[in-house]
């Protein structure tokens, strides 16, 4: 049903403005929306086309299209703002796809020493011992890279959620997102004691240090690994509607 309105409306939606002063009350603008956006004002003294429900506008421009005198004109800061948003939401997804792909390196190398090396040898690693066919110095090369990138991301990772950071932290909302605010932590323990280790192992100078550090790191990237895996799972569906959506 289209809409007779004898006062009051706007000129504007998010994403078109209408110039009042051009409009020839030829009512194709009306006819051609079909989210009920525009309606008239029909007076015998006035008339012209008005927005009557700006939030119902999707910048389909098929208004702007059906006018015949250029009464219609799309907003240019809307089209920036929604370039905008949509790098930022593509930004926001590369970053948390690489997440999940150098996450998952993390985990299997680490996991792949742990139990390939340094369960069960009693400190004596076998150097020339080959998994995969890559050597124990070549897996610990791959897992030094792999946190530094995921601590890179991770570092990209929460500076995009920087404002939900302290939104938590101000309203007290910890109890809310215990297990993010947990992986976090659980992260940042799993990071510094694995920088520790390959500090001191640099360094050269206190291995029984070296081999704590290592064995908390080892230790706590099982729970870590949990709930990564949780906080992944509960976000699956995100990264389908991304896919198919793109945003």
């Amino acid at each position: 049903m289209r809409t007779n309105i004898n006062g009051g409306g706007r000129a504007t939606t998010k994403y078109i403005q209408l110039d009042t002063r051009k409009c020839e009350a030829c009512w194709k603008c009306m006819e051609a929306c079909d989210k009920n956006v525009i309606g008239r004002i029909n007076l015998p003294w006035h008339k012209h086309a008005v927005i009557v429900r700006s939030n119902n506008c999707t910048s389909c421009l098929k208004c702007m299209k059906a006018c015949e005198h250029n009464a219609m004109s799309k907003i240019q800061t809307a089209e920036l703002n929604d370039n905008s948003r949509k790098r930022r939401s593509d930004f926001r997804f590369i970053i948390n796809l690489s997440l999940l792909l150098i996450g998952f390196v993390v985990v299997f190398s680490g996991f792949l020493i742990q139990f390939s090396y340094h369960v069960g040898h009693h400190g004596m690693i076998d150097m020339n011992k080959m998994v995969y066919g890559i050597s124990y110095s070549g897996w610990a090369m791959i897992h030094k890279i792999s946190i530094i990138l995921i601590s890179f991301l991770v570092v990209c990772h929460v500076s995009q959620h920087w404002k939900w950071y302290k939104t938590v932290v101000v309203k007290r909302l910890l109890a809310k997102n215990k297990q993010v605010i947990t992986l976090s932590v659980i992260f940042l323990i799993v990071a510094l004691t694995g920088y520790l280790s390959w500090f001191i192992d640099l360094v050269g100078n206190a291995p029984v240090a070296r081999k704590t550090f290592l064995e908390i790191h080892d230790k706590v990237a099982i729970v870590f690994f949990i709930y990564l895996f949780l906080h992944v799972a509960k976000r699956l569906k995100w990264f389908f509607r991304f896919t198919k959506s793109g945003k």
